[in-house]
């Protein structure tokens, strides 16, 4: 599945936590077959693509529903856009973008963690990734697993 880019997958939504938990950073993980890069997704960032995504709709001619449509599956679609990226502009794209080389990443773990509120229950996975630098930890709301064994293959558990 890899593309012109080297890009042999994409996970977007990928909370980091900071600050006791209290507060999140956002990333997408940019996979390529030497290095995993970790994206920093802000909210000027998503501001923009949104605004962009609306005046090319209004310069389209589109009214106001289209133009509403539009700009949510701009937000939904973010991540897509790395895929016509080069590795390096996405790594430079922001001063919090990271990278780990695929060889330092020992294993993958995804666990499902449940989230109470007064209406229902919400699926969260937690994701932990061993690498010969230590653990990083990141939250996804949807099942990561099939993305992982896809990108890292034999090293999820």
């Amino acid at each position: 599945m890899e593309n012109e880019n080297g890009i042999i997958g994409i996970m977007p939504y990928l909370k980091r936590s900071r600050m006791m938990g209290l507060l999140s950073d956002s990333f997408t993980l940019v996979a390529t077959r030497d290095e995993s890069i970790f994206a920093k997704v802000t909210n000027d960032m998503l501001k923009q693509v949104v605004m962009e995504a609306r005046n090319e709709a209004k310069a389209e001619g589109k009214g106001f529903f289209a133009q509403w449509g539009s700009q949510m599956g701009a937000s939904f679609n973010y991540a897509e856009r790395y895929l016509s990226m080069s590795p390096d502009s996405i790594r430079s794209e922001h001063v919090d973008n990271f990278i780990i080389r695929n060889a330092g990443i020992i294993s993958l773990k995804a666990k499902e963690k449940n989230r109470f509120d007064d209406e229902r229950t919400s699926p969260d996975w937690e994701i932990t990734i061993n690498t010969s630098m230590g653990k990083l930890k990141f939250k996804a709301n949807y099942d990561p697993r099939k993305g992982l064994k896809q990108i890292y293959d034999g090293k999820v558990q």
